[in-house]
């Protein structure tokens, strides 16, 4: 390459890494996110009266079921999101981490933090900037 350099692909990859590692912040966010709204959540298996209405939309629910019902159900449609929702941020937060690693170990050592610290001023005064 005539128009990369040493330098500027080092900066590229201290970049990257930085976006990397926000990236698996914010899948952190929604993990203890998903996490905590679980707990609220009941943990039981569906009761057998209520699991034949398991994968109804709340709007095709009988009318005849009780509000608290009706609730039991989201409750539990709700938690089965969130479970897999939660499986999903966990996969992709590995990936984000291997990608991350990846970008550090292409960085020098003895350059790491002043290379990453840079990068990070950067993308800290281009959101500045944006706002």
């Amino acid at each position: 390459m005539q128009t990369i350099t040493d330098t500027n692909k080092l900066t590229i990859l201290a970049k990257n890494a930085v976006m990397r590692e926000h990236e698996a912040f914010h899948y952190q966010l929604n993990i203890d996110n998903y996490t905590l709204m679980l707990a609220t959540l009941p943990l039981d298996a569906w009761p057998v009266d209520l699991e034949q209405f398991r994968e109804f939309k709340i709007d095709e629910l009988p009318v005849w079921l009780s509000d608290e019902q009706v609730q039991l159900i989201s409750d539990y449609q709700y938690r089965e999101r969130l479970t897999k929702l939660l499986r999903t941020e966990k996969v992709e937060q590995t990936k984000v981490m291997r990608i991350y690693d990846v970008l550090l170990a292409q960085i020098p050592e003895d350059q790491r933090e002043t290379l990453i610290s840079a990068a990070d001023a950067a993308r800290v005064a281009a959101e500045v900037v944006q706002q």
